[in-house]
């Protein structure tokens, strides 16, 4: 549920701020902020994909000892 919250968050602030680059004067700014936040969501998601397979590979090597 955490990740579609999240996923929904930067959907809005890219979005905005894709819409306040159109009618800026320098549209850079809002352009690294947009894909700014989509590059922190995809790191977010790896980060918690890498914690997930450390916790299988700990429980399989428990259960190999066993």
């Amino acid at each position: 549920m955490w990740s579609v919250i999240k996923f929904l968050g930067t959907v809005f602030i890219s979005f905005f701020a894709m819409i306040g680059a159109l009618g800026a004067e320098n549209p850079f700014p809002p352009f690294a902020v947009a894909w700014g936040i989509w590059i922190i969501y995809i790191v977010s998601l790896r980060s918690k994909r890498k914690k997930e397979l450390d916790k299988e590979q700990l429980i399989r090597e428990i259960l190999d000892k066993l």
